[in-house]
This record gives structure tokens, C-alpha cells and sequence, in this order.
């Protein structure tokens, strides 16, 4: 696919309605420009506003995506294996935080972890994925290759302290998500699908309070039940 889109290439690629594509920019919430009075995108700056916007698009926004998004039936407990769902992470700054956050999951497949620290440190200078609430979504940037090939995979992992994450709004971080996709379109699902939940009332508090992985996973079972009702398949 060529760097420079036209608005129906643009909505193929993000795998959204082009009506939805209008709305995002009769908002000015999506970076174009016009050539002959047609709306051309240039692929990677899309990719990476929409990186760094999708952890703090507001409720409604959310919804939007979520609509759009509807057929793929991607859980984030789907993503969640017991072992990864209550990670103890200690450490003095962030980077060493990310660091032992990485050592400490359990991959579905063999991974670099030195390369995929550098990447998802990389993608934290870019801009801190801490937000408010005390939460951070760790990734890697979606306009390089993709991590995982196979999988998709979310791990939480827990700090015993709030630390100075580089959050926007000057709060202090003690939850992480780690999030990595196999794809575009599930990255971009599950860094929404994150966001949304983790400001559902009461998810943050009960990942803070948690005994065990198990916890976490009924956890984020149970959230999803209540926001992603159509998509969560009944427990077994």
C-alpha cells in the first residue's frame, strides 16, 4: 500500500466506514490534506496520530471505533493468559520498570526481548502511554513491524508504589498494560478495547485490590461482559 491514500484507501486500511472518516475529519480529528479538492492521507501520519490519540480518545470516541469494529470478535481476556494477568513489577525508573515488566511475561512465541524493550521504549519517548487514573498501555509503535506473528497478547502487571510515568495530566502510574497485536486492526482494538475498560468504574480499583492472576482474568471477564456484551463468549 502506497504512503499517500486516498480517503477510500485511507478507510480500507483502518478498516472504517468512510462515513466514519468524514466525521473524523469534520471534527478535525484526522491529519489530511487536499489535492484537487480530493482528501489525500499520507499513511504513516496517520498511523502515528492514531498511536498516540487511541489511549485517550474520550467515551464516545471509543464507542465509534467500537461500532465500526464490531465483527472482530477479539476479547482482551481472549489475550490474557493467567500467567501474564498479575505481574509484581518493582523499579526506580520507568525504563527499568519496562524492562522487568517484558522479562517477566510469559510469550506464545519466541521473542526478542532486548529488541521489543527498544521498541516499546522507543515508543515512549515519543509520548508517555501513561494516563490518568494511574494507568499506562505499554506498546510498540504500530507503523513498524509487528512483535508477535501469531498471537495476540495482554499482560497487567502491578507496581506496590505510584511512580512518575510521564502521565499528561502530572498523576503518578502504578498499573500497566502491556498490549501486542499480530495485526493493524487488532492492535488498534485492543489499545481501544484497554482504554475503555480501564475506565469502566471499578476495574482499576479491583486490579489494585486483586489476590492472583485468576482474579485479574474474572476481572476482565466480567468488565467485558458489561461493555462488549455481543462479543464476550460465556465462560467454560
Amino acid at each position: 500500500m502506497p504512503d499517500v491514500l486516498t480517503l477510500r484507501q485511507l478507510a480500507e486500511h483502518l478498516q472504517l466506514s468512510e462515513r466514519t472518516i468524514y466525521r473524523l475529519l469534520g471534527r478535525g480529528q484526522l491529519p489530511g490534506f487536499k489535492v484537487g479538492g480530493h482528501w489525500r492521507f499520507r499513511r504513516s501520519v496517520v498511523d502515528y496520530w492514531l498511536d498516540l490519540r487511541m489511549g485517550r480518545m474520550n467515551p464516545a470516541e471509543l464507542r465509534e471505533m467500537d461500532q465500526e469494529w464490531r465483527s472482530a470478535a477479539l476479547c482482551l481476556s481472549d489475550a490474557l493468559a493467567m500467567e501474564n494477568a498479575l505481574l509484581q513489577l518493582v523499579g526506580e525508573s520507568p525504563r527499568d520498570i519496562v524492562r522487568q515488566f517484558i522479562e517477566a511475561v510469559t510469550f506464545p512465541e519466541p521473542v526478542d526481548t532486548e529488541v521489543l524493550l527498544s521498541r516499546v521504549w522507543e515508543r515512549e519517548q515519543l509520548a508517555s502511554t501513561a494516563t490518568d487514573g494511574g494507568v499506562a498501555f505499554l506498546h510498540t509503535a504500530r507503523w513498524g513491524g509487528r512483535a508477535l506473528h501469531r498471537h495476540d497478547l495482554v499482560a497487567i502487571g502491578r507496581l506496590p508504589a505510584a511512580v512518575d510515568f510521564g502521565a499528561i495530566d502530572g498523576g503518578s502510574t502504578d498499573v500497566l498494560l502491556l498490549i501486542l497485536a499480530r495485526d493493524t486492526r487488532q492492535h488498534l482494538l485492543l489499545l481501544a478495547k484497554a482504554a475503555r475498560l480501564c475506565r469502566h468504574p471499578g476495574f482499576l480499583e479491583g486490579v489494585r485490590s486483586a489476590a492472583s492472576g485468576r482474579d485479574v482474568v474474572g476481572l476482565v471477564r466480567t468488565n467485558e461482559a458489561i461493555l462488549f456484551t455481543d462479543l464476550v463468549p460465556p465462560a467454560s
